[in-house]
């Protein structure tokens, strides 16, 4: 593959991941409005969601493992670390 268009597509995978973490944050941030709760809610409903996507690195990891799947486990350990750190970034941000 060229690497002009490797690294195009580099860019469009960031691009997913970051919107990726965004949704997830706005999914917790309406998840806490819904349930009456305010800025501090929304954090804690961000945060949570984070929570729950680093322990599904874990679970995909062994999965992955187990099926005998070593790349495939590194691959998405590494993407899933992205998101989660995006998604953190996003609370940092929210919190200001």
């Amino acid at each position: 593959m060229p690497e002009d268009k490797s690294d195009e597509l580099r860019g469009e995978i960031i691009a997913l991941e970051t919107a990726l973490a965004a949704a997830f944050g706005e999914i917790a941030v309406l998840r806490a409005t819904m349930q009456g709760g305010g800025a501090e809610a929304a954090l804690a409903s961000m945060n949570e969601m984070a929570k729950q996507l680093e322990a599904s690195v874990l679970r995909g990891v062994v999965g992955a493992e187990e099926a005998g799947r070593p790349q495939a486990a590194a691959g998405f350990e590494r993407r899933m670390e992205l998101i989660v750190h995006a998604l953190r970034n996003a609370i940092a941000f929210r919190a200001g």
